[in-house]
């Protein structure tokens, strides 16, 4: 293993929980290796991601984020402060109909939203 990817998942293990972009990875990398580039994070998270290693976890009209827990289960995104939380794919009932015949579902992706407890406090003052 590289130096480099080596940096980069002490960064994610340092990060915890918390689902961060590329940047707070850098940010959290340059501890452990401060000559990494920005660019040689991305190369290391889209080859991580391509691999199976880590979850890309596409948020529109914001950067991507990255999970390093890579067990079945789903994202909820907060509409207003950003914040995402797992969901296990087990407490989730989707029904999908029209399969093509003979085909198996093996795994669907579903981005939900919405308001975390802490924002849905603030709207309601």
């Amino acid at each position: 293993m590289t130096a480099q990817k080596t940096a980069v998942i002490k960064a994610f293990r340092e990060a915890g929980p918390t689902h961060p972009t590329a940047e707070i990875i850098y940010e959290l990398a340059k501890k452990y290796l401060p000559s990494i580039a920005l660019g040689t994070v991305y190369r290391n998270l889209t080859k991580m991601a391509e691999k199976g290693e880590i979850i890309r976890i596409p948020i529109p009209d914001a950067p991507d984020r990255f999970d390093i827990d890579i067990s079945d289960h789903m994202h909820i995104v907060c509409i207003n402060c950003g914040k995402i939380y797992d969901v296990e794919e087990r407490d989730v009932k989707v029904e999908v109909e029209g399969l093509p015949e003979g085909a198996k579902l093996v795994r669907f992706d579903i981005m939900a939203k919405c308001l975390c407890a802490e924002c849905n406090g603030k709207s309601k003052n």
